[in-house]
């Protein structure tokens, strides 16, 4: 799981995280009964302190996505199928939502804002 954090973001660094991993775990990618980043390892590799990591995977834990086992660490819960295609859903049109803003601000049409998700769409990430 990799995980990019912006400290020019107005969303504050540990909501970067929770909706990184949170997104991993919808889609997937992390699997349940695997075990998330250590606290101190994700925070040195973010170079971000301990507590925004605690607050995020504590976040995590409120939303049912992970819990806490002694000696293991935040392991990841099974997520409902349906519970996770909506979730995934509302992350998209969230996403879409604050584009849709920032191409007005740049005042882009929706032309061109097809163009750019069509080259986007076809980019090997």
């Amino acid at each position: 799981m990799r995980l990019v954090v912006s400290t020019s973001s107005t969303t504050p660094i540990y909501e970067q995280i929770k909706v990184q991993v949170r997104s991993a775990i919808l889609s997937g990618d992390v699997q349940p009964g695997q075990t998330l980043p250590s606290l101190r390892q994700l925070a040195a590799d973010l170079r971000v302190s301990v507590i925004t990591i605690t607050r995020a995977y504590n976040d995590l834990a409120a939303e049912g996505l992970v819990h806490s086992e002694h000696g293991r660490g935040f392991v990841v819960l099974e997520v409902e199928p349906d519970v996770a295609a909506a979730a995934l859903q509302t992350r998209v049109d969230e996403v879409l939502r604050e584009l849709r803003g920032a191409a007005r601000h740049a005042r882009l049409s929706l032309t061109d804002m097809h163009t750019l998700l069509d080259e986007t769409w076809s980019k090997d990430d």
